[in-house]
């Protein structure tokens, strides 16, 4: 009994010897932490992914996830709680937690960690303040906000403290960071510190060892910068190696000297900070660093050759900001640099010997102003994975060299002037995965070896001159995503290559877990293409937009075309010979957003497959073979999505459905059509170009139109509109074109326009207004051409015209307008193109001002009462003059829309809408409508005015001249001898005036001359010889009567038998009319008696003859008899 007391003794003292945690031989948490941390746990929510609690079971909380104890006195010493979600990006996706005080029951912690949860804004605990062990505090995208507590002071042992990504916590000071004097590591990045001034003393003054400092996108303020102004003199930053300012677009500030003493650096980033001015050469002395970035801000001036001495870089950042110049040579000295990037500048030309940067990957340098040829020294770089010098002014063939980047995956060369074929070395490239060269001057076909690049997921060479057929071995390329040849000279079928890509896993339908890793985006428009459109094509199951318009496609699209194009989102079959032949009944398997079957056949009735599209916003089938009316359920496809329409030029007919105001439609083109009623209801929130031209609508422009603020095209021509211009047309600040021409329209024209509208292009002619050209139009600043023509204005033109200083067109013919021509259109107007004053009124002189109009083409001034002479400075006009027009091209395009303001709509389409201007010129004896080749037009006419005096001499200067009208005026003296200088004439009329003397030899040298009228003058001598001349109707020179030669009578013996020639041919004129009067006469008597005979001869016709007359007589009789009586019956009722 003893011995097991003692044995009982001895256990429990064992036992006491100890503590409760103490196991099985196993170190346990303290009971109450463990307690604690359960209680944690009930406060923190994970994400749905999250397994963080799992292992927070049984008694030994020191082996649970996050958790960590000191192994001699099992207290808890590291807590980490940061989640690690895969299917969230920010920390209030999350579901909410709150932060259990019983945190404070962990006294002993060092290492706390609640980054990357949700606490809903909640402050941050006074009791973290208390933990007096803490060296490692990571608060970072937890959701704090309010201030930050003052205990934080008391955590002297911190070495590491992140706060950063809690957006609410706004603290008015730094003063909590006094106490932590061993604090090595300080983020507070996007938190508030708006408020905190002198915020670099504080940090300067409290944290003398800190090595980390991040305060990214803290909306810090320049003051605190320089707010202690002998802050150089004693900075403690001694020990910084890491420092982040960067995304403080509020600073605004040259860099501080101060920065540059920093020398222990090695991460610099001040991106996005809105420092301006140049760099200083003291720069050089941070020769520590391996990451510099100025990204995003507005430095200036050239690169100091100090760069040089940084010879530490690994990553250099100084995009997007205004440097100028040449890269130094003496960046060739960063031979540790691994990332270059230089976009987004003013750069002008690259370092020669560039390729000494052995170690480079990235290599960033679009959107500059580099010229000239690429260095061939770039193949040197042969760790290169990315290079792109996009957007500037490279030119010059691709250096052979580029062959030996065989690490290369990544290369934009796109908008540049390169020039020459693709380069055979380019078949080392095996690692290339985007290859982009749009917009260059490549020229040559394709070579063999594009099929051989394996890796290629993109492939852009579009808007260049490749020719040539496509390279059978494309089809290999299965790992292709993008292929666009867009705008290329590419000709010949494409059976190979889409039948090669159809056979790719990555493009089957059902294949690769339904990745979208297949070919995606197939763009081979406006090309030379021709054939058939391969059946394999719609095996291509990964197809989101396909673009084949503008080639010379033909044949029949079936429905086996598209039977796997299930992800199809944009359509562009455009321009080409197609015709869709699919069953009335046919579902598409796609449900396209842009569908573009402009000139496709897909009539001859509105095809009811369309209704099946329900994500659709732009639809295209103009000139497709369509009749009949719209179908009602039109109007009921997908009202939510801002619509393109184009339904131009087919036969449909009838009145719109007014279910189209459902549409939120942007731009609307039912041209060339038979639309009847009055113009559509449309809701008018979001449209931009209403194009209604050639149909039959009528009534009234709609008063709806005052509410559509955004639009810029407004053209009803070719209609049956009526009424009035109205006026809330003025209010509309940004119409661009308004043409109403050949409609119906009267009253007179609004005077309420002013400066702030944006017309450009105002088209009124054949209509019937009336009343005076209002003074309001001269307002119009930007207007550039102005069609008035065929209408009733009267009165004189507007003083106010003068100040449309960039007016081309200016078109007010065949109106009433009086007055002179005023001075001002040659002084003021100095943009003119075209001036029409045709068929008015005017009278006087012709300013001799007109010639400063030094880029007009076409002028006319004829059948007015113009008087005086030709200005002899008409010779001056230097448009005419020249012989090439191509450059004022520009000028009659004169309207494109502005960039898309309602967002992604708009992706994959063509956002201009040109306007060509269109003429009617009285040129080779007839009125032509002159539209695309307006541009090459060169026209003078003064016809059928008053004008007197000699023809100058100076016209002869204008070479490029091609229709020269100065008929019905009364024109003395000779013909000028160098006319024949004008060797571009097309047209000449001088008739109907009083020009004596010979026609000169030189006009027969006019090569180009088709048609000449030199008839009723008094021209005399012998017809110069030439088969042009003699090629023209006799009528060309009629009742010159002293005219000789071929097509007239010949000149005899050298005498000038011609001076009696149209004295003969008029005497002949009398013979022929004679004849023709005997003829008629003796036809009529022979008529008659042949009749009469008839009648005497045959007693039946006699008899059937007079029964006919008194038949007559005795209707007439019983007529006269009946309506005799009614009048009787009248009166007396009347009276």
């Amino acid at each position: 009994m003893a011995c097991l007391s003692l044995f009982v003794f001895l256990a429990c003292l064992i036992v006491s010897a100890f503590p409760p945690c103490y196991v099985h031989g196993i170190i346990s948490c303290i009971e109450t932490e463990r307690i604690a941390l359960l209680s944690i746990k009930a406060g923190i929510h994970q994400s749905d992914d999250q397994s963080l609690f799992s292992s927070w079971t049984g008694h030994d909380c020191c082996k649970w996830q996050g958790v960590s104890c000191n192994h001699e006195s099992r207290h808890v010493i590291k807590l980490d709680l940061r989640q690690h979600p895969s299917n969230v990006s920010y920390n209030f996706d999350l579901p909410t937690s709150k932060l259990n005080s019983s945190l404070i029951q962990l006294h002993h912690l060092k290492h706390l960690d609640l980054s990357i949860n949700n606490f809903d804004y909640s402050p941050i605990p006074d009791f973290i303040g208390s933990f007096a062990n803490l060296e490692y505090l990571n608060l970072s995208n937890a959701g704090f906000g309010g201030s930050i507590p003052h205990t934080f002071g008391n955590l002297s042992c911190l070495r590491y403290l992140d706060l950063g990504f809690n957006v609410f916590l706004q603290p008015n000071d730094l003063h909590w960071l006094s106490g932590m004097t061993s604090l090595h590591y300080l983020d507070l990045s996007r938190m508030d510190l708006s408020n905190v001034h002198g915020w670099l003393h504080d940090i300067n003054s409290f944290l003398p060892s800190l090595r980390v400092l991040k305060l990214s996108n803290a909306e810090l303020q320049g003051g605190g910068i320089y707010a202690t102004t002998d802050l150089p003199h004693y900075l403690n930053f001694t020990s910084l190696r890491v420092l982040d300012l960067s995304g403080n677009y509020h600073l605004n500030i040259t860099l501080p000297q101060w920065l540059f003493n920093l020398t222990s650096l090695i991460h610099l980033d001040l991106a996005g900070c809105a420092l301006y001015g140049k760099l200083p050469v003291t720069i050089g002395n941070l020769s520590h660093l391996r990451f510099l970035s100025l990204f995003l801000n507005s430095f200036d001036g050239v690169i100091p050759e100090s760069f040089g001495n940084l010879g530490s870089l690994e990553k250099l950042d100084l995009s997007t900001n205004k440097f100028i110049g040449s890269i130094p040579e003496s960046l060739n000295n960063l031979t540790n640099l691994v990332c270059f990037n230089f976009s987004n500048n003013k750069f002008g030309k690259l370092p020669k010997s560039i390729g000494r940067l052995q170690k480079l990957e990235e290599f960033h340098l679009s959107n500059n102003q580099v010229q000239g040829l690429m260095p061939a020294s770039i193949g040197d770089l042969r760790n290169l994975q990315y290079l792109d010098l996009s957007w500037n002014m490279i030119s010059g063939p691709i250096p052979e060299s580029f062959g030996n980047l065989t690490l290369l995956q990544y290369l934009d060369l796109s908008e540049n002037a390169i020039s020459g074929m693709l380069p055979e070395s380019f078949g080392n490239l095996s690692q290339l995965q985007q290859l982009r060269m749009a917009y260059n001057g490549i020229t040559g076909g394709l070579p063999e070896y594009v099929g051989k690049l394996s890796s290629l997921w993109e492939l852009d060479l579009s808007n260049n001159n490749i020719n040539g057929t496509l390279p059978k071995v494309m089809g290999n390329l299965c790992k292709l995503q993008t292929l666009d040849l867009t705008s290329n000279m590419i000709s010949g079928g494409i059976h190979d290559l889409v039948d090669g890509l159809s056979k790719c896993r990555e493009n089957k339908y059902g294949s690769a877990s339904e990745s979208w890793w297949g070919l995606g985006t197939l763009n081979l428009g406006n090309n030379m293409l021709n054939g058939t459109i391969p059946e394999n094509i719609g095996k291509l199951s990964q197809l989101f937009q396909l673009d084949i318009s503008s080639n010379f496609f033909m044949g029949v699209l079936t429905e086996s075309h598209f039977a796997s194009l299930v992800r199809l989102a944009y359509l562009d079959l455009s321009y080409n010979s197609l015709q869709l032949n699919v069953s009335e009944t046919w579902k598409p398997p796609f449900d396209c957003m842009l569908i573009r079957m402009c000139s496709v056949k897909v009539g001859p009735v509105f095809p009811t497959w369309i209704k099946t599209q329900t994500y659709l916003s732009h639809l295209c089938l103009s000139d497709a073979g369509i009749s009949g009316n719209l179908p009602a359920w039109f109007g009921y496809l997908s009202p939510s999505y801002i619509y393109l329409l184009n339904l131009s030029n087919n036969n449909l007919e009838g009145r719109l459905p007014p279910s189209l105001k459902n549409y939120i439609i942007s731009i609307i083109d039912l041209s060339s059509n038979r639309f009847e009623g009055p113009l559509p209801e449309l809701d008018p929130s979001y449209l931009l170009v209403i194009y209604l031209n050639n149909n039959s609508f009528s009534g009234s422009i709609p008063s709806y139109f005052a509410s559509a603020t955004f639009i810029q095209i407004f053209s009803v021509s070719d209609n049956h509109i009526n009424g009035s211009i109205p006026s809330f047309l003025c209010n509309l600040t940004t119409l661009e074109l308004l043409d109403i021409s050949y409609n119906d329209m009267s009253g007179g024209l609004p005077n309420c326009w002013n400066s702030t509208s944006a017309l450009e292009i105002i088209n009124l002619s054949d209509n019937n207004f009336i009343g005076k050209i209002p003074d309001g139009l001269g307002s119009l600043t930007n207007l550039r051409s102005l069609h008035l023509r065929n209408n009733d204005f009267s009165g004189d033109l507007p003083l106010s015209l003068k100040m449309a200083k960039k007016l081309v067109t200016l078109d007010i013919s065949e109106n009433k307008l009086s007055g002179s021509i005023p001075i001002w259109i040659g002084e003021n107007l100095s943009s003119l193109i075209v001036l029409c004053l045709r068929s008015n009124l005017f009278h006087g002189i012709i300013p001799e001002q007109l010639a400063k109009l030094s880029s007009l083409q076409i002028l006319d001034l004829a059948h007015n009462n113009l008087s005086g002479c030709i200005p002899h400075s008409f010779g001056d006009f230097k448009a005419m003059v020249a012989t090439n027009h191509n450059q004022w091209w520009s000028l009659f395009s004169i309207l494109n829309l502005a960039e898309p303001i309602f967002g992604f709509y708009f992706v994959a389409v063509n956002n201009s809408f040109a306007y060509s201007e269109s003429l009617l010129i009285s040129a080779k004896g007839l009125q032509m409508e002159y539209s695309k080749v307006l541009s090459l037009v060169t026209s003078i006419d003064l016809s059928n005015n008053k004008l007197s005096c000699e023809l100058p001499e100076e016209l002869t200067k204008l070479h490029g001249l091609h229709f020269l009208n100065l008929s019905g005026n009364h024109l003395i003296g000779k013909i000028p001898e160098s006319i024949g200088d004008m060797k571009q004439m097309e047209s000449l009329d001088l008739s109907t005036n009083n020009l004596s003397g010979t026609i000169p030899w030189s006009i027969s040298t006019l090569n180009f001359l088709g048609h000449l009228n030199l008839s009723h003058n008094s021209l005399s001598g012998k017809i110069p010889s030439s088969t042009q001349l003699q090629s023209f109707n006799p009528s060309a020179y009629n009742w010159n009567y002293g005219l000789c030669g071929s097509p007239l009578q010949n000149c005899a013996n050298g005498t000038h038998y011609s001076l009696v020639a149209n004295e003969e041919e008029e005497n002949g004129d009398w013979a022929e009319m004679l004849w023709l009067y005997i003829g008629l006469a003796m036809g009529f008597i022979t008529g008659l008696w042949m009749i009469i005979c008839t009648i005497i001869i045959k007693q039946t016709i006699r008899i059937v003859y007079f029964r006919s007359i008194d038949k007559v007589y005795d209707w007439i009789y019983v007529k006269m008899v009946v309506y005799s009586q009614r009048l009787k019956s009248t009166f007396p009722r009347r009276n």
